[in-house]
């Protein structure tokens, strides 16, 4: 991959904004190091301006007093254009004073006050080697001293820095760059390319990064291997969901052996009617996942919770035909003490799916409702399923925006009633007036059984059904069970 051509490494996501984090930290720090270089290198400056106040203090004010002692002009000039060529001295002045009636002395070089400046002014002392008094103050030194000429080194110093500073940032972010493309970007591009390429159902392919193995296993080796692992554990799925349709047709079989032991057209439909419904149930699994084998939209983290559901669904009909095969009519199973908020919870990812695959919005209340009742796990929630899946069909004639089922639980005195109520055309007249019927239908596809089986369920558990139309429309179904 050429690093400045159409796939320059600068023009991929994490490139960019690598480079721009360098750039600019890079930046901040060199501007805030060459501020403080710069303010250090000010006050040397200063300091060596302030040196040269006391070297002309030391070196020249006893020549300047005895110059200007005997008037000697002269050598005043000579003295202060001496001090005038120091670094920095723009201006010096010698001021006679002392000498009311006569002309004083005053002799000046230099601009003044010109730009920036540092100033000082000394006093100017003469005593005569054999007079024993102090010093007589004679006359003054001013001297002014330019800071025109440290901002201008300080301006050189400051633009040197930046250039420097400025080129190795740049050659130091595009090396950077150029080392994290190297070890870490393009090999996630070939790890994107690989999960874009990987088809589900192929077999468990390996990814390889195209490098050197490091000698120690570092972040991509990781996530390679966890890849690699996520890749087998797909094509297990893929096993596992293979395996439960062979299960469900080898239980489909099962099925056709049991129907002919039944001695009765009744006893054949009650159990087509019970299988009917996890079929259906694995199919909209099987096509779903299907689905999404297709698209390549495969969750990794769902397939296990599909699986679980699929394998529950042919332990539902695994235990369907056990019931039947015992050949005892109305058997429902085993009873326990079920707690109605389990025996929700367990069977309403189930009611929600069915309810998603008809448009319907569902709303389930009392789900938490912690009363036990006594009665058949599989049983019961093969009612629930039923009564669901018969409100769902109900409304497929009404907009798909209008379509809403709620499902409540409520505890009463000694019992607990389960109710669904849809936003559909109601029960036909006819199926109020025949009530549980064999064979009564509303749908044209219906085979009557639905009503009748889910009648003798709970008839069998102690309780009843009901059925009615509400007055603002849609159809309301009341399973009652008594309290364990």
């Amino acid at each position: 991959m050429s690093v400045l051509g159409g796939n320059s490494i600068f023009n991929k996501g994490i490139g960019s904004r690598l480079l721009l984090a360098i750039v600019l930290f890079s930046s901040i720090i060199t501007l805030a190091l060459t501020v403080f270089q710069l303010y250090l290198e000010y006050r040397d400056e200063v300091e060596n301006i302030q040196a040269r106040f006391n070297e002309v203090e030391r070196s020249y004010l006893a020549s300047l007093g005895g110059a200007l002692w005997s008037l000697d002009v002269d050598q005043i000039q000579l003295l202060i254009e001496g001090i005038r060529h120091l670094p920095d001295m723009q201006y010096l002045e010698v001021r006679e004073v002392g000498r009311v009636r006569k002309r004083q002395v005053g002799i000046s070089v230099g601009e003044r006050g010109v730009g920036p400046i540092l100033s000082r002014e000394y006093p100017i002392l003469y005593a005569e080697i054999r007079d024993r008094e102090a010093p007589q103050l004679i006359g003054a030194l001013y001297v002014e001293a330019t800071l025109s000429g440290v901002y201008g080194r300080l301006t050189e110093r400051a633009m040197s820095i930046l250039i420097t500073q400025g080129v190795k940032t740049f050659l130091v972010s595009a090396f950077t760059l150029f080392i994290v493309h190297r070890l870490v970007t393009r090999h996630l591009i070939a790890i994107s390319g690989f999960l874009r390429g990987y088809t589900l159902g192929a077999g468990a392919v390996a990814l390889r990064l195209s490098r050197r193995p490091p000698s120690r296993a570092d972040e991509l080796d990781d996530m390679t291997a966890a890849l690699n692992v996520m890749s087998t554990g797909l094509v297990d799925s893929v096993h596992d969901r293979e395996q439960t349709l062979r299960e469900l047709r080898r239980q489909e079989a099962a099925l056709d052996r049991a129907y002919r032991h039944f001695t009765t057209h009744e006893t054949a439909a009650k159990l087509a009617h019970e299988i009917k419904q996890p079929l259906a149930c694995l199919t909209t699994y099987t096509q779903g996942l299907q689905s999404m084998v297709l698209r390549g939209e495969v969750n990794p983290e769902e397939l296990p919770q599909l699986v679980d559901r699929m394998v529950r669904e042919v332990q539902r009909v695994r235990e369907i035909i056990a019931i039947s095969q015992s050949q005892i009519e109305h058997s429902v199973g085993a009873s326990e003490s079920l707690s109605v908020g389990d025996l929700l919870r367990d069977v309403i990812p189930l009611l929600y799916q069915i309810c998603d695959d008809h448009g319907v919005a569902v709303r389930v209340e009392g789900d938490d409702l912690e009363v036990f009742i006594l009665g058949n796990r599989v049983s019961l929630q093969q009612v629930l399923v039923n009564l669901v899946r018969n409100a769902c069909e109900a409304m497929t004639s009404q907009p798909e925006a209008g379509r809403r089922l709620r499902l409540s639980v409520l505890e009463g005195k000694g019992k607990v009633a389960f109710t669904i109520h849809d936003s559909g055309p109601g029960f036909p007249a006819a199926i109020l007036q025949t009530g549980h019927a064999l064979f009564a239908s509303a749908k044209r596809t219906g085979s009557g059984f639905g009503l009748p089986i889910v009648t003798a369920i709970l008839a069998t558990h102690g309780g009843r059904l009901e059925i009615s139309n509400d007055e603002d429309g849609g159809g309301r179904v009341v399973c009652s069970l008594p309290k364990a």
